[in-house]
This record gives C-alpha cells, sequence and structure tokens, in this order.
C-alpha cells in the first residue's frame, strides 16, 4: 500500500473544486482569539483563514469554532 502511486489524468477545474489554498495565515493570528497579530481588533474567522481539513462539515466546524474564539475574546 505505501509503494502503490496514484497519477490523476484530469481534474473538473476549479468551479468543481472542494479544497482551494489562500488565505489569512494562521501565523499571524492568535490562536486563542483569532485576532490579528499586526492590528490590534481586527478579528478572521471561517473560510477567509488559510485552513483545509476533510469533506463531511469539517469546513463548519472550524467557521463556528473560530467564531466562538472571536466572540469570547470580544
Amino acid at each position: 500500500m505505501h509503494e502503490w502511486e496514484l497519477s490523476p489524468a484530469d481534474t473538473e477545474g476549479y468551479e468543481k473544486a472542494e479544497v482551494t489554498a489562500g488565505g489569512v495565515d494562521t501565523r499571524e493570528l492568535s490562536s486563542k482569539t483569532m485576532e490579528s497579530c499586526r492590528v490590534p481588533g481586527l478579528f478572521f474567522i471561517g473560510e477567509v483563514v488559510d485552513v483545509t481539513g476533510h469533506l463531511g462539515g469539517f469546513n463548519f466546524q472550524w467557521a463556528w469554532a473560530s467564531a466562538a474564539a472571536a466572540g469570547q475574546a470580544l
């Protein structure tokens, strides 16, 4: 299994992509409050932050958890 190589032949393109890269770098945020390290009082939550996970509701969990962290900090 460890030596099995998978080479995709094609994709369905960006419009059907489930995950894209980019967003606010987590190193620029407080992991406890989601507040910007550079601009005090500025918070980033949810899909605007560069966090990816498996399909199946994990993005909802991240959105709610990051929002809760930011909300408690206010």
